[in-house]
């Protein structure tokens, strides 16, 4: 006679942001320069923020949390103080945009790879955000907070599980790679702005005319002057853009040619 035995068991699910610290968001226009020209600047700055359940309870290709449309119960709240406003739920089986005393619902969690039970969902973040009660104004110094509800945890109960983080302002810095250049030579222009980091899942990239030229041959000089073209009469740079050096590093950089 042969036996096997198994245990059946419930687990405790956990749930997570995918970072401590968010930049601010900013609306087009925010980004200012040294010119008087402020109109170049018109990248608006929403954030994007994953969030990431981890229960291996689950074992479908999409995570709900009901067998409706109806609001999800993972949620996600903006907390100042004592005061916590729900602005977004997520894990019903549809997602819609903000209503009255309605948050935004963002709908099922996906499953990350295969077999993870590892489930995320983004939402954008603007400056403004509409939230079920009110209509509150990121600032520096702001909380977020998600709830994930476990309805079988390890004891087989319902636990509520959270993860949080803040919103913060962040002191960007500008370096080039040489103290002395030849006029029509190369210049590498590196911004370190984690600010300027808004989703850690994509690769920003910002308009030239956030940098300024100054000397005695000619003050004051965005390096792109045009909108559109993001080109400049007197610089050209390669790329074209202040390009993220890698998804989620907050540093931007392009060669610049000087007249």
């Amino acid at each position: 006679e042969y036996y096997d035995t198994a245990t059946v068991v419930s687990n405790s699910g956990s749930v997570s942001f995918d970072r401590s610290v968010y930049p601010v968001p900013f609306t087009s226009g925010d980004l200012r320069t040294g010119s008087a020209n402020e109109s170049l600047q018109t990248e608006s700055g929403a954030v994007t923020a994953w969030i990431t359940v981890s229960d291996a309870d689950e074992s479908n290709d999409t995570l709900t949390t009901g067998s409706t449309t109806a609001a999800g119960s993972i949620k996600v709240k903006h907390v100042e103080g004592s005061v916590s406003q729900v602005c977004f739920t997520a894990g019903s089986t549809a997602s819609y945009d903000a209503s009255s005393g309605v948050a935004a619902e963002l709908g099922p969690l996906s499953e990350i790879v295969m077999g993870s039970s590892e489930y995320e969902v983004s939402m954008s973040i603007t400056e403004t955000v509409v939230c079920a009660d009110a209509t509150v104004t990121i600032q520096a110094g702001d909380v977020i907070q998600v709830e994930y509800e476990d309805t079988a945890d390890s004891a087989g109960s319902t636990s509520t599980f959270y993860d949080s983080s803040t919103f913060d302002l962040r002191t960007g810095s500008l370096s080039i790679d040489k103290d002395v250049y030849v006029m029509g030579s190369d210049m590498v222009i590196t911004v370190t702005d984690p600010d300027l980091n808004l989703d850690s899942t994509t690769c920003e990239s910002y308009a030239m005319s956030l940098i300024e030229w100054d000397s005695s041959a000619d003050s004051s000089q965005l390096l792109a002057t045009s909108t559109a073209a993001n080109t400049s009469s007197y610089f050209t740079s390669n790329p074209s853009s202040l390009e993220e050096t890698g998804c989620d590093t907050g540093v931007f950089q392009t060669v610049v040619t000087l007249p």
